[in-house]
């Protein structure tokens, strides 16, 4: 074994001694029976027939189909891929999109890349780890990154008035907000209209730049499954000159979840479009996306937008009703020392009128608190359930002692199409 070897094998052991190593766990539940509470296939549209039907259709009919043949910037971009983000941006109410190989990408590219070192960014303490890993790589000065409380209104505000207050905070630079809409882990929705609240009370808005991660909520809320922003609209960020339009500047959806597919789209203003071409790294040296996975896209959003659509996020709310029906007696008879929910909040959406986002949505993220996560989904496996633990460094050092048992996801609609 070479010195490399051993010295990545100490750090592998060391990994395990506190209980946080990983590995790959292969599943087949259309093959082994088991039950996956675990993945992201939210809607089920991996085994939807009239999917798979429509894309094989569509197969058939395209002159491309694999490969893309390089990156966007070289041989890469070719018609399908314009017209799918012309596409998106239409449905989603965006001035333009720009699709990405992944969510990741795009989270990373945004934030390597568009905020400045004059800037500030201000964060949820629970957004995902891409936008960190954007941020390390950012001309930013650590300084001006700073996280609030999770779901905090009033966190919020303490950190924009520190900023503002700032001699160096107070006139210059765009003061940009990252937020999930849907949180992956807790599976609780953000505060969004009390945060931009907020944020309006303590910035000018033509100082502002709102990004909001739709990961989660993509296919799932909203009207045709347009997400939270729209739903609540504040899509396409604010015209100053015009006076109108929503407080979310940048929103990302992604397709590895409820859209059973892979990518991702950024929507966001023609300009910023234009800079990440010109600057983004993960986008100017990746193979464009393939012509296969555009086909795919295209279908799904056929589906997610026409009634099959509906009855699938129908079906999704009423299994976590039933779920969380099941799950509370089971709660109130076990000590919260060995299994509890995360805190809950208000009502995120006290004044929706939105006819596809009540008030106080349900998620299909149920996550479940414990200090035995490995031993609970280890029981749970031989009993037919595919529950996988999540563990620090994935969520909070804070909640070491009661980890994660998992992040529980209602994905198995079997008895759909």
């Amino acid at each position: 074994m070479s010195q490399l070897d051993d010295r990545l094998g100490t750090l592998l052991e060391d990994r395990k001694r506190k209980n946080r190593f990983r590995s790959l766990k292969e599943y087949d539940p259309s093959r082994s029976g088991l039950i996956d509470f675990s993945s992201n296939d939210y809607l089920s549209l991996t085994t939807s027939r009239s999917l798979r039907d429509a894309f094989i259709s569509r197969l058939s009919t395209s002159s491309q189909i694999v490969g893309s043949t390089g990156s966007r910037l070289l041989s890469g971009a070719t018609p399908a891929h314009r017209h799918l983000e012309d596409r998106l941006a239409v449905f989603f109410n965006s001035p333009a999109a720009l699709l990405f190989n992944s969510g990741w990408d795009a989270n990373v590219s945004f934030f390597s890349t568009v905020p400045q070192p004059e800037d500030w960014v201000v964060y949820d303490e629970l957004v995902h780890a891409s936008v960190h890993s954007g941020l390390r790589a950012s001309r930013v000065r650590p300084e001006r990154r700073v996280g609030f409380t999770h779901n905090d209104p009033s966190s919020l505000a303490a950190v924009l008035r520190r900023i503002t207050n700032e001699p160096s905070g107070s006139q210059q630079g765009t003061v940009f907000l990252a937020l999930e809409s849907l949180y992956s882990m807790d599976g609780d929705m953000a505060q969004l209209p009390k945060l931009l609240d907020v944020l309006d009370d303590h910035v000018p808005r033509s100082r502002q730049c709102v990004v909001l991660d739709e990961a989660h909520s993509t296919g799932v809320y909203g009207q045709g499954g347009r997400g939270i922003g729209h739903a609540l609209g504040e899509e396409g960020g604010w015209s100053e000159g015009e006076g109108k339009g929503g407080r979310v500047g940048v929103r990302l959806m992604t397709f590895g979840k409820a859209v059973g597919s892979s990518g991702a789209v950024l929507l966001c203003s023609p300009t910023i479009r234009s800079f990440l071409i010109n600057f983004a790294r993960p986008l100017i040296f990746s193979t464009a996306l393939p012509h296969s996975t555009l086909i795919s896209l295209e279908c799904a959003w056929d589906l997610l937008q026409g009634p099959e659509g509906d009855v699938r996020r129908e079906a999704l709310m009423k299994l976590a009703i039933y779920f969380h029906a099941q799950l509370s007696p089971l709660l109130l008879r076990t000590p919260r020392s060995a299994l509890t929910l995360p805190p809950s909040s208000d009502a995120p959406f006290p004044n929706s009128t939105n006819p596809f986002l009540p008030s106080n949505p349900l998620s299909p993220i149920i996550g479940l608190l414990t200090p035995a996560p490995h031993a609970l989904s280890s029981f749970l496996l031989a009993r037919g359930f595919i529950v996988r633990p999540v563990v620090p460094p994935t969520v909070p050092r804070e909640r070491r002692e009661s980890g994660y048992a998992s992040a529980l996801r209602w994905t198995r609609m079997w008895w759909i199409g």
